[in-house]
């Protein structure tokens, strides 16, 4: 058996951050920053999410010897993960070496929701706090739109003509899970101030999906605006740096050149995305980040899922 190594996508989450845990629709993006795995012939270290996936893979595809190596450095800077899903990533690609090394084609439909089925019970053994919206965009590739039921519900969206979207780092790791422990217990001291938040969170990812499918790029705008507003509401009620200073600063720039900017996932650092309706503006913004020491990443959107290489 000639063993395929495979790529996958890292993701930039454009709206529904925490909403999505509680049913929201979320609209996610395939970057072309790509993690990839290849054979090795011990098992070696692994990354959990890797092993956990392996296993899953094995199970449901067939066995296959050896262990994966992780090449993830598209997906950091400076040895600092960017916060783009390099974990997602890692798991996707490692489902889909397992398929292709068995003479699956990864571009067929059916076999691209068998490896993300796989990547996500995978990827939930680790971080099982997750809703699975990385791991969809790093599957299937593209832009997504995503809802957690019993079974995740996956579509696939185009983005609204004229819509320019950016991408900023703010030179800060944040960890997903202190900001997402913090929320839960916001949820378990003070209910009813979680149920506010948490509404308007809702409201405001359907506003987005909304302004995204109808593709009307100035109400997305206003959309994110508007979600970039309810995640600092919540991060306030809950104690945590949701909207820390680096991520509002990104916002009020974003505001100058008539746009918006918010956190690109759970916040507290990382990464922000940021929409414009006019591609003189996006680059005017830009330039000013710069300036600020805050840390434009260029990307291209829409990026294929798994791919065997």
């Amino acid at each position: 058996m000639k063993r395929v190594g495979a790529s996958a996508p890292g993701k930039a989450l454009l709206c529904g951050e925490y909403a999505v845990l509680d049913g929201a629709p979320a609209v996610v993006a395939a970057v072309d920053r790509r993690v990839t795995v290849s054979w090795s012939e011990g098992n070696g270290s692994m990354p959990p999410e890797v092993q956990a996936t392996l296993g899953v893979a094995r199970r449901r595809c067939g066995e296959v010897s050896g262990g994966l190596v992780v090449d993830a450095s598209a997906l950091r800077r400076e040895e600092i993960k960017l916060g783009l899903g390099s974990s997602a990533a890692a798991a996707a690609a490692t489902a889909a070496a397992v398929f292709a090394t068995h003479g699956h084609a990864l571009e067929a439909p059916e076999v691209t929701r068998l490896v993300f089925e796989c990547a996500l019970e995978g990827h939930a053994a680790i971080a099982p706090q997750g809703s699975g919206v990385d791991v969809a965009a790093s599957s299937f590739g593209g832009f997504l739109r995503f809802r957690r039921y019993e079974e995740p519900e996956v579509a696939r969206l185009a983005a609204p003509a004229g819509l320019c979207i950016e991408l900023v780092w703010t030179g800060h790791a944040a960890r997903t899970s202190e900001l997402v422990a913090k929320v839960v217990d916001l949820r378990e001291r003070a209910p009813e101030s979680y149920r506010v938040h948490m509404a308007r969170l809702c409201d405001g990812a359907s506003e987005f999906v909304e302004a995204f499918t109808q593709g009307h790029p100035g109400d997305v705008v206003r959309a994110a605006a508007s979600y970039a507003q309810a995640m600092a509401g919540l991060g306030e009620a809950a104690g945590a740096p949701i909207v820390e200073a680096r991520l509002r600063r990104a916002g009020e720039l974003a505001g100058r050149f008539s746009g918006s900017a918010k956190p690109c996932g759970a916040g507290g650092g990382d990464v922000a995305v940021a929409f414009f309706s006019d591609s003189a503006a996006a680059d005017a913004f830009k330039l000013a980040c710069r300036d600020e020491g805050l840390h434009p990443i260029e990307v291209s959107w829409g990026a294929p899922g798994v791919r065997a290489c």
